[in-house]
Formats: structure tokens, C-alpha cells, sequence
């Protein structure tokens, strides 16, 4: 008995640890997720006990012995510490989709895991390692019992049964495992696909397919500039309120052109991925519609080619991120430039520096007998926020590092305004800029984007600048009203097809009704929804859904356990801290539901209500 006991001491001081970092999780589980935890706390256990056994039975076999323990406790010691570290991060533990993110997209994995690893994360790691082995070398030496090779079989006969059980049931209560059976079990499911999931094939962008839309002749056309920023969050920007001097360049551009600069209070984004933002940024498709919509819907480019535009792209990205290159393979750019092709070093993840795509960009504008079309995506302000040394104003948390990116960014868009300015366009060009998502710093327990809709994450800027002679005075008086209503990112290809002439030219008559945006130079009701997912065709980040109206904000989280229906009052409670789904009336139900019925993507929500 005391061997049995001796035994179990380490395995029951790790079930210590994870009852800590779950004790606000347990009293929220079901009778059923409660079971499943007791049953893995069981599988873990007896891992540990077969472990220490089968190690105790080559003790003598030093090769074996620590062949053995490098190949099970290194990932057992991993499971845990990687598995905190997250939850930390993220408020979850990692899932089946956590893994599933490193076995599609392992080089922007593995470049997150360099970002935030540190020569102090290494030694750590190593130092924990060889510890752990010195340790159970000595635990095994001196406190675990010999079994005999025979008892040994039938006892990992019976583990692998009991684990393989847990793997069937892991599916319905993810996350309601103990760390490293958790882990175990997203790694085999992974590897085997034994889930629901199996057939998914969602793996990044597939080949958009250009339309065949005839040449238009225009009257007056503007330039178009397409600003896309990277993880840029609305809260953060001095524009919008903040206290720090993040925008001060933003600021004095938006007070110099007054009459032809908008601001938009409420934007939302539909997705807080850039594999479905930017997208729908482009065609205006939402996430929540078919994917063959999106991928015969014409991209905003064809708008300034349909007019004999000169078109060109560019890209802090690489577009071999979630199969961009996929999606842009057919569109015929006049330039292209991204860090594929710029020979440049990796920034901020999988990106260059901005300042070398804002260089492109001045070499792109001109005075010429074609006006152009541009679109230019940054990545400052994707995680984890480098900026050169000079700008490292604020360092005291991830907000002040997030701040230092924003300020950043700023400096290089006023280098963009000064040749816009001496080459003499600014009169003859429209500027759009749009974020493809937000970002969480800490809040709601989460450091990033695509595991939460907060309004941390979908909340976003929104710019307008369109000089007068462009624009009618209706359209003026509807931009002016429209400042204050819901907005979105996927507004923005019907802005631009209205700004162009096209909204009412014939060739444009279908591919219209698959907007689910509206454009800003017309009313757009006071009633609207704005629909945020990050789970269809596509991708499934299993975040679940988001429907925000103007004033309250609906939240079905599925990548938690268990799920949880959350209704926010965001204008007055901005910081979405106060869940008031008791209160939610049968009305907002209902406007939730007539918001998503329609679209076959949104299905597994409707039961929800039901």
C-alpha cells in the first residue's frame, strides 16, 4: 500500500496544479463534464504509475531508461507548462483546434512560439527538463516497485483501453480533460482525425475566380487607396479617444481635410481572422455565406480594372500565409509586391516591415493619362508589436508595447500623406482605411484575436477620405449621418462601387444582391446587425458567433466549457464586463435568429434558441 502511495504522490500534485487553474471552470460543469474530468484525472494518473514501472523495469539499461524518459516526460513536462501558459493567454486550454492550427500553418506557428521565446523561456525549458529527469531517476530508483514483464503488459493493455475510451468521449467535452491527457488526446485525434471533423477541409483560401465584367467609361474618377491595417484595434487609437498620443499624424490629417475626412464611430469587423477579414474586404462576402460567393464575387480590384484603372497590390504579408496566394493567384495586378518576393527578413510574425511596403506604395503614385487603384495591407500592429527603437515610448505592459506599433505606423502613413500631398493627389484621391480585425491585450484573459469576438477583437477603425468634387451632396449628408451608425469592414466594396459609378451600371446588377454591407455614401439603417464568425467552409476556429446591433452585443462561445451564451449592453458597458443574458428578452432572440437563419453556415447556432 505505501508503494501504491508513493506512487501517486507526484501525479496527484500536478491534479493539485490543475484544480487551481480550473477552480473557477469546475462549478460551471455539467454532471457529465465533471465525470469526464474525474475520468481523465484516472488516465493521468495511471499514465504517470505505468511510467514510472516500465522505467523502473530498465532502471539498469541507462540508454533505455532515459531514451524512454526523454520520449515521454519531456511532452509530459511540455503538456503542462505549454498548456498554463496558454490558458494564461488565452483563458482556454489549448484544443483540437490549437494542434489543428500547427499541423496546417506550422511555419506561423512556430514563428509565434520564436516571437515570444526568449534565450530566458530556452534555459528555463531545459533547466526544467534535466531537473525532472534527475528527479525521477532518483524517484525510480528508490520508491517504485518491480513488476514483472508479464503484469506490465496487461497493465498497459488496460491504460491504452481506458485512454482510447477517453479519446471516443474527447470530442463532446473538449477541454474538460486534465492538461496532458487533454493534450495526449488532441495530439492523437490530430494525427488520426478520429473526431466530426474529419472530412473538414478547411485549410486556408482556395483560387478566386476573376469575373467578365465589360469596360465602363467614366466621368470624373477619383484615385483609390485601400489602407489595410493588421490586428488594429479601435480602443487603442487617439483618434478614438485614447489618452496616449498614438495617432498625432491620423489627428492633424482628419483636422486639416475636415470636409473631406470621415469618421466612423461604431465599425465592427465580420470575422476576427485575417483569413476571412481581408477577404471580405475585397468582395464584401461575409464569412457567414456560401465560400463559392466569395470566390466568383469580383474583388474591388476588377472595379478599377472595369475602368481601366492601373491596379496594383501591396503586401507586408506573406501571401503563402492560409493560402493567399491561392486566393490572388487569378487576379491580374498590374503590381504585386509582398514579402514573398521582397527578399526582406521575417517582422511581426510572418511579415516585413512596413516601412518597406510604404516605400513601394510612393513608388506606385502618380499623375498618369489612367488613374490607380491601390490596396495596401500593413502589419505593424500584428503581434508582437516590434517597432524600432526609437519608437519604444511606452514598455510597461502589452497594451504600452500595442501603443508603441500604433505610434509607429502612424509616422510611416504621415510619409505616405507627404507624397500624396507633393505629387499633388491628395486632391484626386480617395482613401479608405480599415482593419481586418482588433486585438485583445489581456482583456476577457486574452492575448490575440482569433479565439474571442469581445469587442476588443471585432471593434475597428473606420476612415474615410474622399474629396468633395467626388461625392454629391446627398452622398455627403449620408456619409455625415452615417458616422454615428453600425459599420463594418465588409462596407467597404459597396462604398467603393458606388464612389466608382458602377452600383448602378447593369453589369453590376447580381453580383450586388450578394452584398450583405452596405455602402457608407448611402443611408444605412439604424436596425442593422452586424454578423462576426470565424468558423465556416473556410476555417474553423470554433470561437462560435457574434451578432452586434447598435446598442447590445450577443455572444455564443463554443471554444469554451461549456459553451456560453453572453449579451453585452456594449455602449455603456464598453469593457463587455457585465454579462446580461438573464435579461436578454425574447425580442433580441428573435432579432438574433432573423439575423442568421438564412445563411446555412450559421445552422448549428439556431439551436441555440430552441
Amino acid at each position: 500500500m505505501k508503494a501504491i502511495l508513493k506512487l501517486c504522490i507526484i501525479p496527484f500534485i500536478f491534479v493539485g496544479i490543475d484544480l487551481y487553474f480550473r477552480s473557477e471552470l469546475l462549478p460551471l460543469y455539467s454532471n457529465n463534464q465533471l465525470s469526464f474530468y474525474l475520468y481523465s484525472i484516472l488516465v493521468s494518473v495511471g499514465f504517470f504509475v505505468l511510467l514510472s514501472l516500465i522505467l523502473k523495469y530498465v532502471e539498469r539499461r541507462k540508454v533505455l531508461f532515459f531514451s524512454i524518459a526523454l520520449l515521454l516526460l519531456i511532452p509530459l513536462f511540455f503538456s503542462y507548462i505549454g498548456s498554463y501558459a496558454f490558458f494564461s493567454l488565452n483563458g482556454i486550454f489549448p484544443n483540437y483546434y490549437t494542434l489543428l492550427y500547427f499541423k496546417t500553418e506550422p511555419k506561423s506557428a512556430m514563428m509565434i512560439i520564436h516571437d515570444v521565446s526568449g534565450w530566458k523561456e530556452l534555459v528555463f525549458f531545459f533547466l526544467g527538463s534535466l531537473s525532472m529527469l534527475v528527479f525521477i531517476r532518483w524517484f525510480v530508483k528508490n520508491h517504485v516497485p518491480t513488476l514483472s514483464g508479464k503484469y506490465l503488459i496487461y497493465f498497459s493493455i488496460v491504460q491504452i483501453l481506458l485512454f482510447e475510451f477517453l479519446i471516443f468521449k474527447h470530442q463532446h467535452y473538449d477541454q474538460c480533460a486534465i492538461v496532458d491527457a487533454n493534450f495526449a488526446a488532441c495530439v492523437q485525434r490530430n494525427a488520426f482525425s478520429w473526431d466530426e471533423h474529419m472530412n473538414f477541409k478547411g485549410k486556408g483560401l482556395s483560387v478566386h475566380e476573376p469575373a467578365s465584367l465589360p469596360k465602363v467609361d467614366g466621368t470624373l474618377k477619383p484615385n483609390v487607396l485601400v489602407i489595410v491595417f493588421e490586428s488594429f484595434r479601435k480602443r487603442s487609437l487617439q483618434l478614438y479617444g485614447h489618452k496616449r498620443e498614438t495617432t498625432p499624424n491620423l489627428v492633424a490629417f482628419s483636422k486639416k481635410y475636415k470636409n473631406a475626412f470621415y469618421q466612423f464611430d461604431q465599425p465592427l469587423s465580420i470575422a476576427s481572422t485575417t483569413m476571412l477579414a481581408v477577404p471580405a474586404i475585397m468582395t464584401g462576402i461575409g464569412p457567414y455565406q456560401d465560400s463559392n460567393v466569395l470566390y466568383h464575387q469580383p474583388m474591388i480590384f476588377e472595379m478599377g480594372q472595369q475602368q481601366n484603372y492601373r491596379t496594383f497590390f501591396l503586401s507586408s504579408h506573406t501571401l503563402k500565409w492560409y493560402r493567399f496566394d491561392q486566393f490572388y493567384k487569378k487576379a491580374k495586378l498590374d503590381y504585386v509586391w509582398n514579402k514573398d518576393v521582397s527578399g526582406l527578413p521575417y517582422f511581426n510574425d510572418l511579415g516585413i516591415m512596413d516601412e518597406k511596403t510604404i516605400h513601394q506604395a510612393k513608388t506606385q503614385l502618380y499623375n498618369g493619362r489612367n488613374p490607380f487603384f491601390g490596396v495596401i495591407q500593413l502589419n505593424t500592429t500584428h503581434f508582437p508589436f516590434h517597432v524600432p527603437k526609437k519608437y519604444e515610448k511606452w514598455n510597461e505592459s502589452f497594451s504600452a508595447t500595442y501603443d508603441n506599433a500604433v505610434r509607429y505606423q502612424d509616422e510611416l502613413l504621415a510619409g505616405l500623406f507627404k507624397e500624396l500631398k507633393e505629387k499633388k493627389l491628395l486632391e484626386n484621391t480617395a482613401i479608405f482605411f480599415v482593419s481586418d480585425h482588433g486585438e485583445s491585450l489581456m482583456e476577457h484573459r486574452n492575448l490575440g484575436h482569433a479565439e474571442t469576438n469581445y469587442t476588443e477583437t471585432i471593434s475597428i477603425p473606420l476612415f474615410a477620405y474622399i474629396p468633395e468634387k467626388f461625392l454629391t451632396k446627398q452622398q455627403k449628408k449620408e456619409l455625415k449621418l452615417n458616422r454615428k451608425c453600425l459599420t463594418s469592414n465588409i462596407d467597404i466594396a459597396p462604398t467603393i462601387l458606388e464612389l466608382l459609378h458602377l452600383d448602378k451600371h447593369p453589369s453590376w446588377n447580381n453580383w450586388k444582391k450578394n452584398f450583405t454591407g452596405y455602402s457608407l455614401l448611402s443611408r444605412i439603417p439604424r436596425s442593422r446587425k452586424v454578423i462576426s464568425l470565424n468558423n465556416n467552409q473556410i476555417t474553423n476556429f470554433n470561437t462560435g458567433l457574434s451578432v452586434a446591433s447598435m446598442h447590445w452585443h450577443f455572444l455564443f462561445r463554443t471554444n469554451i466549457v461549456p459553451n456560453r451564451q453572453e449579451f453585452y449592453w456594449w455602449r455603456k458597458d464598453i469593457g463587455e464586463l457585465h454579462n446580461k443574458r438573464k435579461f436578454m428578452t425574447k425580442t433580441h432572440k428573435q432579432e438574433v435568429l432573423n439575423c442568421i437563419k438564412s445563411y446555412p453556415v450559421c445552422e448549428r447556432f439556431l439551436k441555440v434558441f430552441n
